[in-house]
C-alpha cells in the first residue's frame, strides 16, 4: 500500500513575526474593501482579490467513490450541485478587453437536501510566487496601501509605488530564486484561450478526511474554441454555455511523504510519479443562460474554503494567513453590500 501523508496542526503554525505582519495586513484588508466600490467604480464593494468576475455557471457534481475520498460521505449525500465563478486575480475590476491570462475558478459544491457545502478557490497556475510568509505579507500590505490610496487624490497612490516595488523585488533576493524564476517563466508562457478550458489547481493543500491532498479541476468534454488574444471572456462564456455543455473531472493528488510532497513548498509541483491525480467527482455544466446569475446575490456569494468542514479545510502556513484575509474581506464585503443593496432597492 502506498504511503499517505496525514494532516497535523504543525503544518499550519505561524511564527510570532508572521502573526504581527498578518494583524497589520488584516486592518488594511478591511479598509481596502471599504473603498473598493469607489476605486472600481461599482455600486457595491468588490472582493479583495479576484475582483473581476467573468460569470457564474451552475451544474451538478457526481461523486466518484475511491480510497482518495468520498464526497457523498463528506457532504452527507450524493444529490450535489455546483456553482462556479470564473475570475481574474486583480484587485481592480478591469474593463472588458485584453487581460493577462492568469485566471481563477472558484468552486462551491453543495448538498441540495441539507445545508452542507465545500468551497475550493482554484487557479490556472499551479505554483505560487514565494514560500516566505513574511515576504508575501509585506507585498500584500503594500498592495493594500496602494489600493486604498487609489481612493484618494492621484498623487497619494503614486507615493505608494516605491514601497510596493521594493517588496516585490525582495523575491529576487531569496535562496530559492531559481524556483521563483522558473515559475515566473511558466506564468509568462501561458497562452490565452477560453477561460473554461484551462485546468485549475489549488494554491497549496487541503484536507480530504485525514489525508493531505492537492486539487485539480480538469475539463474532459467540451467544444474547442479558437484562441483569440483579444477575446472578451464574459461574452465568450455567454456564447458557449447558451449552446454547449461542459464536463470536468474534480481530482485530488494525495500526499505521500513530506519530502516528496511538501505541504509548505508552494514553489514546487508535486510529481505525478510520486502521486497520480485521482478523480473523486465529475462536474457537468449543462447548457444555460448565465446572464440570469448577474445579480448581487451571486456576486455576494462566499467561496471561502475556511468555511468548509474540518475534513475539507486548507492546510499549510500560507493557507493559514489566507484564512484571516478571507474571513475579514468577506465579512466586510457582505456587510457593505447588504447596506448598498438596501439603498439600490429603495
Amino acid at each position: 500500500m502506498a504511503k499517505e501523508l496525514y494532516y497535523s496542526p504543525e503544518m499550519d503554525r505561524l511564527t510570532p513575526q508572521e502573526q504581527l505582519l498578518l494583524d497589520k495586513d488584516i486592518k488594511l484588508v478591511e479598509k481596502a474593501v471599504r473603498v473598493s466600490s469607489k476605486v472600481n467604480g461599482k455600486r457595491y464593494a468588490t472582493r479583495n482579490a479576484h475582483a473581476k468576475s467573468f460569470g457564474f455557471v451552475r451544474g451538478k457534481f457526481i461523486p466518484v467513490k475511491n480510497r482518495a475520498g468520498d464526497f457523498s460521505e463528506l457532504l452527507q449525500g450524493s444529490n450535489l450541485g455546483v456553482i462556479i465563478r470564473y475570475s481574474h486575480p486583480n484587485f481592480f475590476t478591469m474593463k472588458n478587453g485584453p487581460e493577462y491570462p492568469v485566471y481563477g475558478c472558484s468552486v462551491k459544491i453543495y448538498n441540495k437536501n441539507v445545508p452542507v457545502s465545500a468551497k475550493f478557490p482554484l487557479v490556472n497556475v499551479p505554483v505560487f510566487i514565494t514560500n516566505s510568509v513574511s515576504k508575501f505579507l509585506k507585498i500584500h500590505i503594500n498592495a493594500n496601501r496602494f489600493f486604498i490610496a487609489r481612493g484618494k487624490p492621484l498623487g497619494l497612490s503614486l507615493l505608494r509605488i516605491p514601497a510596493l516595488a521594493l517588496s516585490g523585488l525582495s523575491l529576487f533576493f531569496d535562496s530559492q530564486i531559481f524556483s521563483i524564476l522558473r515559475n515566473m517563466v511558466r506564468v509568462l508562457d501561458i497562452e490565452k484561450r477560453f477561460i473554461a478550458t484551462y485546468a485549475y489547481h489549488s494554491v497549496g493543500c487541503y484536507r480530504m478526511g485525514d489525508k493531505v491532498v492537492k486539487i485539480r479541476l480538469k475539463p474532459t468534454k467540451y467544444r474547442a474554441a479558437p484562441e483569440e488574444p483579444l477575446m472578451d471572456q464574459t461574452q465568450k462564456m455567454y456564447e458557449y454555455f447558451v449552446k454547449e455543455e461542459l464536463s470536468l473531472d474534480f481530482q485530488v493528488q494525495v500526499g505521500t511523504t513530506e519530502k516528496r510532497t511538501p505541504v509548505n513548498n508552494l514553489l514546487k509541483k508535486w510529481s505525478e510519479r510520486s502521486s497520480k491525480f485521482v478523480t473523486v467527482g465529475r462536474i457537468v455544466l449543462p447548457k444555460q443562460d448565465i446572464t440570469e446569475y448577474r445579480k448581487m446575490a451571486y456576486e455576494n456569494l462566499s467561496f471561502n474554503p475556511f468555511e468548509n468542514a474540518d475534513e475539507l479545510k486548507p492546510v499549510g502556513r500560507m493557507q493559514k494567513i489566507r484564512q484571516k484575509i478571507y474571513n475579514t474581506s468577506i465579512a466586510a464585503r457582505q456587510h457593505l453590500n447588504q447596506i448598498t443593496s438596501s439603498k439600490i432597492n429603495r
